[in-house]
């Protein structure tokens, strides 16, 4: 185990000649640090460099730029410069840590769990494993679950209904700049067909769909035709949904991985009726996670006989729960056509700041002019979500002992 970075350093394992943090701003630099040299490296045209920053940098996000010296500049591969809210960090084979990292990190990976059995039937789980998750055996990290799971990863985009969130991708661009904390990214699957029950509150309704008609078949006075049922109004089964979360997923995923545990360390985030799914659990069983990402939700759904919207008005009234939020919509359900909830989720907003929740600090709200109702749109301000549920800096226990 290494000790911890002293406040405001930054180590940079590399070459140079005389290097320098350029701290940026904008687009200019407004300040060169200098480097120096206090280690070796890990080969011998390699040294361990370190600059104080103390009282340079400014809260939240900052900007620099390696100067190597010779015209040589370090920088990511498509900006000039790196953003990061890291104030203590290292820097090594261009990647920016927290802590000071093994020499070598092997990459991010996604596991797929083909068929894990439960109570809510079998369908597969898919796991999002940070860089060095196997070299750094005595980290645990904070866990994300994503609904919808099998639309979440790029790298098994082909199990997507209609396209994938990239999460893997934007959480693996987002941990190398520093601006997310490492963490392990759950995609549980919905079941198909079942998907509206299992993510629709119980307090709400659905009428399934037709069955298929059959032919009534008159067999003469001794027995009368054969007729269908009219269908009812089936309440929601979130409640199920969630034990499941609580009580199969999470125990499967602490066993077999080092996550922290508590509601502190635990989200969740999911998307149209994800998004209802995600309010549920926020305002219903707060017990299991504290942070949670609600996008393009569906709160049309539970609009009650008097036309009041349920969900809205359990945030309005219920007791105040510590929780964060993100809450969001598209200005569009389809191109020319809709808004995506934006008048619904502007009312759950309201509800909120009525119930004394403070934008900025327990929810953050955001309208993204011109996005649909659509997977593309929602991979689009994925980078947003996951800055905004884990962000460095906050609440980050990186170490806890396995019990």
């Amino acid at each position: 185990m290494h000790p911890p970075l002293l406040p405001h350093h930054f180590y940079y394992l590399g070459h140079g000649l005389d290097p320098t943090v350029e701290l940026w701003n904008g687009d200019t630099v407004q300040r060169n640090v200098a480097l120096v040299r206090s280690g070796s490296g890990r080969r011998s045209d390699e040294s361990l460099w370190l600059a104080d920053l103390s009282g340079l940098l400014p809260a939240g996000e900052w900007q620099f730029r390696i100067n190597l010296g010779n015209g040589r500049l370090l920088h990511p591969e498509f900006a000039p410069c790196y953003t990061t809210t890291l104030h203590s960090l290292w820097m090594q084979d261009g990647q920016l840590f927290s802590y000071q990292p093994a020499p070598l990190v092997s990459p991010p990976c996604v596991v797929k769990i083909e068929e894990f059995h439960g109570s809510l039937g079998t369908r597969p789980l898919y796991i999002y494993l940070p860089r060095g998750y196997d070299e750094h055996s005595d980290r645990r990290y904070p866990v994300l679950y994503m609904h919808d799971g099998q639309n979440c990863f790029d790298a098994f985009v082909d199990d997507s209904y209609a396209g994938a969130w990239q999460a893997d991708l934007a959480a693996s661009l987002l941990i190398r700049q520093g601006l997310m904390q490492e963490c392990l990214l759950v995609g549980v699957s919905n079941g198909q067909e079942q998907r509206i029950l299992e993510y629709l509150p119980p307090y709400a309704r659905h009428l399934p769909p037709p069955r298929r008609p059959t032919v009534a078949v008159d067999h003469g006075d001794e027995q009368p035709p054969q007729r269908q049922r009219p269908l009812r109004p089936v309440p929601g089964r979130a409640a199920a949904t969630l034990a499941y979360y609580r009580d199969e997923v999470a125990p499967f995923v602490a066993e077999r991985y080092r996550v922290l545990s508590g509601r502190e360390h635990t989200a969740t985030c999911g998307s149209s009726l994800g998004g209802l799914f995600s309010i549920y659990i926020a305002w219903q069983h707060s017990d299991f996670a504290r942070h949670h990402a609600a996008l393009s939700t569906s709160f049309w759904a539970t609009r009650a006989h008097n036309g009041a919207l349920e969900a809205i008005e359990r945030m309005r009234t219920g007791p105040r729960r510590d929780i964060r939020l993100w809450l969001d919509s598209g200005t569009l359900s389809s191109p020319g056509r809709g808004d995506d909830g934006q008048h619904e989720t502007a009312l759950a907003r309201d509800a909120l700041l009525e119930a004394g929740y403070q934008e900025g600090i327990d929810f953050q709200y955001y309208v993204a002019e011109g996005a649909t109702h659509s997977e593309g749109a929602w991979a689009a301000r994925l980078p947003l979500v996951l800055q905004f549920l884990f962000p460095t800096g906050y609440a980050e226990t990186p170490r806890q002992a396995s019990g």
